[in-house]
C-alpha cells in the first residue's frame, strides 16, 4: 500500500531523544563557557591595568614630586649659602625627572596624560621664569640680585603650580583607579553568577534531560511491557499499542503481531471444533473452494481472508481469474445467510462466474448468475466483479449492490459505488453499468464484505469505512497479505461477537 496517510508509527527514536538532550548539554555549555571566557578576560584585563598601570604610575606621580622639591630645596639652599654643592640634587633631579615623565605618558591616557602634560609645562615655566634667573645672578656674582628675585616670590608662587598641577594628576589617577576597581568588581561579581549559573543550568539540563528520557522512553517502555505481561497472561483481545520512539513502537508492533497469531490459531480451532460439530465430511473441502485462490499472473499481487461466522463455512466467496492478455478479474461475493447453506449456493455462483468471465461481459454475467437464483427468492447475493489490466493500466467494474471497496490511488482513498442493484432471482429486470479507473503500478484495491464495516463493539458502534481507512492509513506501504491481517485484527478487537461472515480482499499493482 502507498497510500500518503500518517500511522500510529512514532516520527522519533531514542537515539533523537538522547541526541536532543546531548546537543543542548553542549549548545549550553558553550554558550555559557563563552561568556565565562569574555568575563575572564576583561576581568584579567582590569586588574592588570590597575597593578601593571595606574598603580605604579600614581606612585611613579609622587617619585616626581619629590624630586621637584628636590630641586627647589637645593636651588634655595645655593642662593642662601653661595655653595655649588647645594645643587648637586638640582642636577641629578633633572634626567630622573624626564625618564619619569616618558614612562608614566606611555602608562596613561587620555584625561590623565593631558594632567601630567600641564604638570610638565607648570615645572618648566617655574625653572624658566624663576630659578634660572635666580641662579644666574647668582652665579654671575650678584647674590643681592638674586636675593631680591626671590624676595619678589615669583618662583614660589611659579612652584606651587606646579604642586597644584602634580595634585591635579595624582587626582586624575585616583579616578581611574577607583573606576578601574569598580569594573574589576563588576566583573568579578559577573563571574560569580555566571558560575552559579552554569551550575544551576547544569542541573537543570540533567534534570530535564532525564525528565524528557523518561516521559519518552522508559515511559512508553513501561507500558509496553505492562501490555505484554497481559497478553502472556492470557488477554489477547487487548491490543498492544507500541508508543514512544520507534524502536518501542516497533516492538510493540510485534507483540501485537504475535497476538493476532494467537487469537487466528484459535479462531481456527473453534471453527474446526464448529466444524466436527456440524457433522459433514466435505465442510473443509466446500470452505476451501469458496476461498482458495489460483495461482496468479504478474503484475498483481493478492492477499485475502474469509472468517465465517459458523464453524468453517462462509456464505462469502473470493476468486482471481486470469482472462489472458494481461487482464484479471477480481470477484468478492457475499450471499444472504451464513453456514451450509450459503456456502453451497456461494460455490455455485462462484463456479459460474468464473465460466462466464471467461466467455462474456461484466453485466452479462451477472445476469448469468441471477438466472441461478430463480426459484430461491429468499436468497440474494451482492458481487463486485472488477477487471484488472495490466497492459492499459486500467481497472474495470461492476458493483451489484455491494460495499463500496475502496481505490487506493497515490495516497488518495476513492469509493467504488454500487452500479447496479443486488443479485437476485426476484431482481429480473436489473441491470449493471460498468466503470473505469485508472489503475497503475502501486496502486491498490481495498474489497471486504458486510461482516467488516458492520462489526459492532460493545456499545454498538460499527466499525465502519472509518475503521476500514484507520487501518489502510496504519498500514501504508505493507503488503497486501499484511494489510488484510490487519484489518482482520482490527475487526476482531472491535467486535464483541463474530455474527457474520468477514471476508477481505486486497489487490495491489507491482
Amino acid at each position: 500500500m502507498n497510500a500518503d496517510v500518517s500511522g500510529p508509527r512514532a516520527s522519533y527514536s531514542a537515539r533523537t531523544v538522547v541526541r536532543a538532550v546531548a546537543t543542548l548539554v553542549v549548545v549550553l555549555s558553550l554558550a555559557i563557557g563563552a561568556l565565562l571566557a569574555v568575563t575572564v578576560v576583561q576581568f584579567a584585563s582590569a586588574q592588570d591595568r590597575l597593578e601593571d598601570e595606574l598603580n605604579p604610575a600614581r606612585v611613579e606621580l609622587g617619585t616626581v614630586l619629590a624630586l621637584y622639591v628636590d630641586q627647589e630645596t637645593a636651588e634655595r639652599g645655593y642662593i642662601l649659602t653661595g655653595r655649588p654643592d647645594f645643587l648637586e640634587p638640582y642636577d641629578a633631579a633633572g634626567p630622573q625627572i624626564e625618564a619619569l615623565l616618558e614612562q608614566l605618558r606611555r602608562q596613561v591616557t587620555g584625561t590623565v596624560d593631558e594632567r601630567i602634560s600641564e604638570m610638565d609645562e607648570a615645572h618648566r615655566k617655574w625653572l624658566a621664569e624663576a630659578v634660572e634667573l635666580e641662579l644666574a645672578a647668582m652665579r654671575g656674582g650678584d647674590p643681592t640680585r638674586a636675593e631680591e628675585l626671590v624676595a619678589a616670590g615669583d618662583g614660589k608662587r611659579l612652584f606651587d603650580q606646579v604642586r597644584s598641577a602634580q595634585k591635579a594628576a595624582d587626582q586624575a589617577i585616583a579616578a581611574e583607579q577607583h573606576e578601574a576597581t569598580l569594573r574589576a568588581d563588576t566583573l568579578l561579581r559577573r563571574l560569580s553568577i555566571l558560575l552559579g549559573f552554569t551550575i544551576l543550568a547544569f542541573l537543570a539540563t540533567v534534570l530535564l534531560g532525564a525528565g524528557a528520557f523518561s516521559r519518552r522512553v522508559l515511559g512508553p517502555l513501561a507500558d509496553l511491557g505492562r501490555s505484554s505481561r497481559a497478553v502472556a497472561g492470557g488477554e489477547l483481545q487487548v491490543a498492544v499499542r507500541g508508543t514512544g520512539p520507534r524502536e518501542v513502537a516497533e516492538v510493540g508492533e510485534d507483540v501485537d503481531t504475535m497476538r493476532r497469531h494467537l487469537l487466528d490459531e484459535l479462531d481456527a480451532t473453534r471453527r474446526a471444533s464448529e466444524a466436527l460439530v456440524l457433522g459433514q465430511p466435505a465442510v473443509r473441502a466446500l470452505q476451501t473452494a469458496l476461498s482458495q485462490l489460483p495461482p496468479l499472473a504478474e503484475g498483481i499481487e493478492v492477499g485475502s481472508q474469509i472468517d465465517s461466522a459458523e464453524g468453517v463455512l462462509a456464505g462469502d466467496f473470493l476468486d482471481i481469474v486470469d482472462l489472458g492478455r494481461g487482464q484479471v478479474a477480481v470477484v468478492l461475493g457475499d450471499v444472504s445467510g451464513h453456514g451450509p447453506e450459503a456456502a453451497v449456493v456461494g460455490l455455485r455462483l462462484k463456479s459460474a462466474l468464473s465460466a462466464m468471465l471467461r466467455q462474456s461481459a461484466a453485466p452479462d454475467v451477472l445476469a448469468a448468475v441471477r438466472a441461478g437464483l430463480e426459484g430461491e427468492a429468499e436468497l440474494f447475493a451482492t458481487v463486485f466483479v472488477a477487471v484488472v489490466d495490466t497492459v492499459a493500466d486500467q481497472l474495470s467494474y461492476v458493483n451489484a449492490g455491494h460495499p463500496p471497496p475502496l481505490l487506493v490511488v497515490d495516497g488518495d482513498l476513492m469509493e467504488l459505488e454500487p452500479t447496479g442493484p443486488l443479485v437476485s432471482g426476484v431482481l429480473t429486470d436489473a441491470f449493471w453499468e460498468v466503470e473505469s479507473r485508472p489503475f497503475a503500478p502501486g496502486d491498490a484495491l481495498v474489497v471486504f464484505s458486510d461482516g467488516v464495516i458492520e462489526a459492532r463493539d460493545a456499545a454498538g458502534v460499527e466499525f465502519g469505512m472509518q475503521g476500514v481507512q484507520s487501518v489502510l492509513a496504519a498500514s501504508a506501504g505493507q503488503s497486501p497479505a499484511r494489510v488484510v491481517n490487519r484489518m482482520r485484527s482490527a475487526v476482531r478487537d472491535h467486535a464483541v461477537s463474530q455474527r457474520d461472515d468477514v471476508t477481505i480482499l486486497v489487490a495491489q499493482r507491482d
